[in-house]
């Protein structure tokens, strides 16, 4: 017998335990990767699951389940089937994602007493800037219930261990990965259509892909636009694709800030990588941000990225090699980083060169799912107590 309890031989039962939906395309490319030789894997959600996931999973041979929590007050119930489930089930190895679920889950997981708990920590140090302080303290629970701890960064490691008290032999860093057969252009000239859509006579497109919250750094982003405008000869664009509750306070903002007319907001996009590649420049002026997966899209697709020097981002963009970094919430340093790129085709060129190689060696994501699956084995062959 395993430290599992499984037979040798035999797969091993593992659950990821998710939010609702996903827009990353996260989830399914678990489902698409993992190792199906030593792994069953089955997949729930806290929240009632979207139904286009639920069937994507099934299509990949993945059993699917919902505690259907639609509110918090529905979390002990929650936890309570999910204890069952997971004694129903015989599962090996419990994954958590993101906060709700890794509380709810890790918690189950241990009434359950599942073999093996594992939480990737997809936030870094968000909670303890924005003095969230129950928020540390389940952040804290999350890891003393769980038997690992996957840091997204670096910069995530760091925090868990010096900030948090995390035990260092508990925490391992996996860098996310990319699913280079989503991040393509469908077709040679998508970016050339959607820029003739969408800049509308501009000359110059920014682009920034991110859900519409205070730490992607969008007040700081649109305050930016009319200290820009001026440094440039021909007119800027900036397009917004991402969603929100904040969309209309953004769109506010634009209006008394006089760039309303420079500002595109697109909603939620699947065709992201053709924006990407249509855009002269990627930006994320976030405040906080424990990795930042799509700067890495952008340069695998050869877009020159600005971002701020925050988080895991200085783990991912090599300032003047494949990017440019300044420091969050300065607006003023933002607008000259961009004025300085958008008017240096040449410079433009270079970096827009350098980052594809770097990316596609390191951050593919059967990369990342065989490191997860490596972290399993090892815990589960020296007992995860």
């Amino acid at each position: 017998m395993t430290a599992s309890g499984a037979e040798p031989g035999s797969r091993l039962r593992l659950l990821h335990l998710a939010e609702g939906d996903d827009t990353s395309g996260y989830f399914p490319q678990l489902a698409r990767f993992h190792d199906r030789s030593r792994y069953q894997m089955s997949f729930a959600t806290l929240k009632p699951m979207a139904p286009w996931l639920r069937d994507f999973m099934q299509d990949q041979g993945v059993d699917c389940w919902s505690l259907g929590c639609r509110t918090r007050a529905a979390y002990g119930s929650g936890l309570a089937r999910l204890a069952l489930g997971l004694r129903r089930r015989r599962i090996d190895v419990l994954h958590t994602h993101l906060f709700d679920p890794s509380v709810v889950g890790l918690a189950a997981g241990t009434l359950a007493r599942t073999p093996l708990r594992v939480l990737t920590r997809h936030h870094s140090d968000y909670h303890t800037r924005i003095g969230k302080r129950w928020h540390v303290r389940l952040d804290q629970l999350t890891t003393r219930l769980s038997h690992v701890v996957i840091a997204v960064s670096r910069h995530t490691a760091e925090h868990l261990i010096e900030r948090e008290g995390a035990p260092r032999d508990k925490v391992r860093v996996v860098l996310n990965g990319i699913d280079f057969e989503r991040v393509r252009v469908s077709r040679p000239d998508a970016p050339a259509r959607l820029r003739a859509e969408l800049a509308e006579g501009a000359d110059h497109l920014l682009l920034i892909a991110a859900r519409l919250h205070p730490e992607k750094g969008y007040e700081t982003l649109l305050a930016a636009l009319p200290l820009l405008r001026p440094r440039l000869a021909r007119p800027v664009r900036l397009l917004i694709a991402g969603t929100g509750q904040l969309e209309a306070s953004y769109r506010a903002l634009a209006a008394t800030l006089g760039c309303a007319d420079s500002v595109r907001f697109l909603g939620f996009r699947r065709d992201l990588p053709d924006l990407i590649a249509a855009a002269d420049l990627f930006v994320l002026p976030s405040l906080a941000e424990a990795f930042g997966l799509v700067l890495a899209e952008a340069l695998y697709l050869g877009t020159p990225v600005v971002a701020t020097r925050v988080g895991g981002i200085p783990e991912i963009v090599v300032h003047g090699v494949d990017g440019v970094l300044v420091p969050p919430n300065d607006s003023e340093s933002l607008a000259q980083a961009l004025a300085e790129l958008l008017t240096d085709a040449p410079r433009r060129a270079r970096l827009a060169g350098a980052g594809h190689d770097k990316v596609a060696a390191r951050l593919g994501f059967e990369t990342m799912v065989r490191r997860y699956e490596a972290i399993y084995a090892e815990r589960l062959g020296h007992g995860a107590a």
